[in-house]
C-alpha cells in the first residue's frame, strides 16, 4: 500500500446551521445521499454533523488529485458514514469512483474534527503506485 493523496477541508458549522434553519434538512440533497441526512438529523448537533460530512467529502475530493476536472464536484458519489461512534468509512461512486481506479487508490481513510465553529477534515487515499511510479 502506497500514500497516493491527502487533502484537508474546513467547513464553517454556523453555515451549516444557518442552512438548517432556514430550509431544514431539505438544503442537504444536494450534497449528501439519503443516509448521510438522515445520519446527520440524529446526530446531537445536526449542524456539526454536516458540517464534518462536508469537510470530509472535500477533503476527500482533494485527496484523489482530481487535477484538471472540469465538471461538477460529484457530492453524492462520496458517501461518508458513521459504521461505529467515532469512526467513519467513505465509499466512491460514479465519477469519484472512477477517478480513484485512475489513481490507482483502493481505499480513503478520513478523520474530522468539530470545534466550536468550524468543522476539519482530513483524508488519506491508499492504494497501489501505478505502472511507472515508484512505490
Amino acid at each position: 500500500m502506497s500514500l497516493q493523496g491527502v487533502g484537508i477541508d474546513v467547513a464553517d458549522i454556523r453555515r451549516f446551521a444557518r442552512l438548517l434553519g432556514l430550509r431544514g434538512s431539505g438544503f442537504a440533497v444536494r450534497w449528501f445521499t439519503d443516509v448521510e441526512i438522515a445520519q446527520c438529523m440524529a446526530a446531537t448537533t445536526p449542524a456539526t454533523a454536516f458540517a464534518m460530512r462536508y469537510a470530509a467529502k472535500e477533503a476527500v475530493w482533494k485527496a484523489l488529485g482530481p487535477g484538471e476536472w472540469s465538471g461538477p464536484l460529484p457530492w453524492r458519489g462520496i458517501t461518508v458514514l458513521e459504521d461505529s461512534p467515532g469512526s467513519l468509512e467513505v465509499t466512491l461512486e460514479g465519477p469519484a469512483a472512477d477517478l480513484a481506479a485512475l489513481a490507482g487508490v483502493t481505499a480513503v481513510r478520513v478523520a474530522t474534527v468539530p470545534g466550536p465553529r468550524m468543522a476539519i477534515a482530513t483524508a488519506v487515499a491508499e492504494g497501489v503506485p501505478m505502472r511507472g511510479e515508484n512505490a
